[in-house]
């Protein structure tokens, strides 16, 4: 190959897109407050009205009494690096640093009609976001952003087949925006300069369905299974910019595509859980998860795409509520929040996801206002350590990336 051809391919190769992405650690965020203080181990449980349409739409058929409301929000504190071996004892000690992104992470409104028994469910499963520098020092600086969030808005529906059984059904609309930014200046010696910068915006809209079935084995013992179907695509638009410059010789080099059509997918999720309740005093619960694999480009262009593949992956869940007064709970879990990528390459000389594996932990304290109230305060957290491929001072850099994130929680409970 002649050296054009590699100078090309090379500056190909920095302005094509990087991403992170929604989809990839799926626990990130734990639905609900009953649900969430159990580590989300809730397939086979029914009590939480903010929880039920996402976890398992079956266990609706449950809950007793008439009408439902439930609203949880929650405030992140995200600590990221990369490029770093991060010490995880030095990021709780930040925790009261930095900015809180305050989330409504879930609400369930629910109602009973003859034998069939009804929800609105509004809940945000996936947010992460960052801001800061890749490496700063006097010939180079690097400065990453970006924001993923999602929005699910649906409805769901649950009937009893038995007096022990039931079945649900939940239809999820869903909306996702991703923006990344990424700003890279090089200054190799005192009269010359380069600068890169790129931006990357998603706005994709699928449907998503939950089936779910959920039995009472015995006075104590119960089990559920939910399946979330692979998402049908509605609409997925982007756009990609970059520029890169350089002062000696001058030359600029840029790539504006402003209206792309992107690819939506949402990986099947199938859940299977056990639950253990001894009277009304004490519960405890397990989960497991398995995530489908897929591959494929965000955007349907490959010059500007980035290739996406996600491996089959198992989640586990564990949690228990204990009744410590008759107006006192408290509730603990812990969860596997493990990535669906496979370890990023760096001899691809692509851009790829980030892996990291991470572990998490729950626990919240629950207080009955009489019968029919209840608030919920406690927090989750989750955290690990992984690998990136990030481009800094004009090259791609396989860099050490670590994330832990702290979750406050606060939700109120209606029954009526």
């Amino acid at each position: 190959m002649s050296p054009n051809y590699v100078i090309i391919a090379a500056v190909l190769g920095l302005l094509a897109p990087q991403a992170q992405g929604a989809f990839s650690n799926y626990n990130s965020i734990l639905i609900g407050d009953q649900a969430a203080g159990m580590g989300g181990a809730y397939t086979a449980l029914n009590s939480d009205a903010s929880a039920l349409a996402y976890y398992n739409p079956a266990g609706l058929a449950f809950l007793q009494g008439h009408s439902f409301s439930a609203a949880v929000g929650i405030y992140k504190k995200f600590d990221t690096t990369f490029g770093a071996e991060e010490d995880f004892t030095k990021a709780p000690l930040r925790i009261n640093q930095g900015f809180f992104r305050a989330i409504p992470s879930s609400t369930g409104n629910v109602f009973k009609k003859d034998d069939l028994t009804m929800a609105f469910s509004i809940v945000v499963p996936d947010f992460d976001n960052y801001k800061g520098d890749l490496r700063a020092n006097a010939e180079n600086t690097t400065t990453l952003s970006y924001i993923d969030e999602s929005l699910w808005v649906g409805a769901a529906a649950a009937k009893k087949i038995s007096d022990s059984e039931s079945v649900g059904l939940t239809l999820y609309y869903t909306a996702r925006s991703y923006t990344r930014s990424l700003n890279d200046r090089s200054f190799p010696n005192a009269t010359e300069a380069i600068l890169f910068n790129s931006e990357k915006t998603l706005v994709e809209n699928a449907v998503v369905a939950i089936l779910g079935y959920q039995s009472q084995l015995s006075e104590t013992w119960s089990f559920g299974a939910s399946l979330r179907t692979p998402s049908l695509p509605v609409k997925g638009q982007g756009s990609y910019f970059s520029s890169r410059v350089n002062t000696t010789p001058y030359a600029v080099t840029q790539v504006n595509r402003p209206d792309e059509k992107s690819n939506v997918n949402i990986p099947a999720k199938l859940s299977v859980g056990m639950a253990y309740r001894e009277s009304d005093d004490w519960i405890v619960s397990a989960d497991a998860s398995f995530y489908q694999a897929m591959e494929y480009n965000d955007f349907n262009d490959p010059a500007i795409a980035t290739h996406w593949k996600h491996r089959s992956i198992w989640n586990l869940a564990l949690g228990a509520e204990k009744k410590i007064l008759s107006w006192l709970r408290i509730r603990a879990g812990g969860f596997t929040n493990f990535s669906s990528h496979p370890a990023p390459d760096i001899r691809l000389n692509s851009n790829q996801p980030d892996k990291i594996d991470q572990v998490g932990f729950s626990a919240n304290l629950v207080f009955n206002s009489g019968d029919k109230i209840n608030y919920t305060f406690g927090g989750y957290y989750t955290g690990g350590r992984g690998k990136s491929i990030q481009q800094i001072n004009q090259v791609l850099e396989e860099v050490i990336v670590t994330q832990q994130v702290f979750t406050m929680m606060v939700g109120t409970a209606f029954s009526f």
